[in-house]
């Protein structure tokens, strides 16, 4: 039996045509009246919020909001906004730049058996990035305009017939119990603006012993990227080559946040210590240096002030620069928002004061700088596994002493998020 799902899609500039694509293949792929459809229009250029209210007319399964900020609130927020607003059991999670494929209702049904799974549904991409085990790369179109909806259909229909065994997995599209993501996650951590946040959701659905399948039957078309990044992201112009160098940037910083809370980059769970880094200033520094230091440890401890003033001045406007560029956030909208964004405070990460830590390795600048061969690269990079691997106690490795005086694991401490941040105005924020 198909059970009620809750179908939540957010869309953006550009996006009217495929998400009028989006709900026709809703209409024609699924129990459609069986159940609701929840659309966040973030930003819009092109009247899509018009035209879905003309839709709603003849659907009362639709529920509309239209973000009332003239910046976006973006996916890591307004993904839990449409899952809070959600009223079936299970929801699951389109981007506007899809197609579901034959039955894709019925074959989320029939893989969520419990509260313990999550689903990921199977994407069929036009070759604009690599081929991966994933997902099936075939081309039926670039554009809503080009797409060859007939010949997709009938691809799906043999990519069903052949029954593939489900694999191991997670992106989007993806459906679960809005239970599970509500009381086990508790939703994204909204610092990953750009990127990242999947990966931080995988490790934290990992930790809370979720299941994570992926069906090659609940399938969809993926025009990939257009939300993020444009449409038509892939032609080389002027703007889009400047979009995509500047989406790069962005991605460092993400990477950044990503190693400062989980020790690593990756998607299964490392043991992660509370590390202080303790740098005696005794040589002119190279700050392009230190900022490769700092997210391996979670305080750093520098014996200059002038510098520890510098440093989080520099780490600061970068850590926020390129996303706010990526976004349109003016200087003066982010210090006005900025506290719903989970954001790093590096006052209290960086400074002179040497407080107790579980961990604390010292070394004087000059030696670091003056043996820092690839092997003492490794080990700033691996400290995390190194302190996992060592028992209680002192020892040194070149120019770092290392002193462990406690191995609290803090990695379950990070499986579930807050959620949205309670001092979002979520009145704001009304589905109709």
């Amino acid at each position: 039996m198909i059970k009620p799902i809750s179908f939540c899609i957010a869309t953006a500039n550009n996006e009217k045509e495929y998400i009028k694509l989006l709900i026709q293949s809703l209409q024609d792929h699924t129990q459609f009246d069986l159940h609701e459809v929840i659309i966040f229009v973030d930003t819009d250029n092109q009247g899509t919020y018009e035209e879905l209210l003309k839709l709603q007319k003849n659907h009362s399964n639709i529920k509309i909001c239209k973000n009332p900020d003239s910046s976006p609130v973006w996916a890591q927020l307004n993904a839990s906004l449409m899952f809070q607003a959600a009223t079936k059991d299970i929801f699951c999670y389109i981007q506007s730049d899809m197609v579901v494929g034959k039955n894709f209702d019925k074959h989320i049904t029939q893989n969520l058996i419990s509260e313990n799974i999550v689903l990921s549904c199977a994407r069929i991409e036009p070759p604009l990035h690599p081929a991966s085990p994933e997902k099936i790369v075939k081309s039926f179109g670039t554009s809503p305009e080009d797409f060859d909806y007939k010949g997709f259909n009938k691809f799906v229909d043999e990519l069903q017939k052949e029954n593939r065994p489900n694999i191991w997995g997670h992106f989007a599209p993806f459906a679960m119990y809005k239970k599970t993501w509500f009381d086990k996650l508790g939703g994204f951590d909204q610092q990953f603006r750009s990127s990242r946040e999947d990966s931080d959701l995988i490790i934290r659905m990992g930790l809370n012993n979720l299941d994570l399948v992926q069906s090659w039957n609940a399938c969809v078309y993926h025009f990939t990227c257009v939300s993020s990044r444009g449409k038509d992201w892939f032609k080389s112009t002027k703007q889009t080559d400047y979009k995509n160098l500047l989406q790069s940037h962005a991605d460092a910083q993400e990477l950044k946040r990503f190693v400062r809370k989980w020790g690593m980059f990756g998607h299964h769970a490392q043991p992660v210590y509370d590390i202080a880094f303790n740098i005696e200033i005794d040589r002119f520094v190279d700050f392009n240096l230190l900022k490769w230091i700092e997210p391996y440890c979670k305080t750093l401890y520098l014996s200059d002030k002038s510098i520890v003033d510098q440093l989080i001045s520099q780490i600061e406007f970068e850590s926020n620069y390129y996303n706010n560029l990526r976004w349109g956030y003016s200087n003066e909208y982010w210090d006005k928002v900025k506290h719903i964004y989970n954001p790093n405070t590096f006052e209290d990460k960086i400074s002179t004061e040497v407080k107790e830590h579980d961990v604390v390795i010292s070394f004087k600048l000059s030696e670091l700088m003056d043996s820092l061969d690839q092997d003492l690269q490794n080990i700033i990079v691996n400290i995390h596994p190194l302190i996992d691997q060592n028992e209680i106690g002192e020892f040194g490795y070149g120019p770092l002493t290392i002193k462990i005086n406690n191995k609290n694991n803090l990695m379950n401490t990070y499986k579930k998020h807050s959620g949205i941040p309670s001092i979002l105005d979520q009145s704001k924020y009304i589905f109709n």
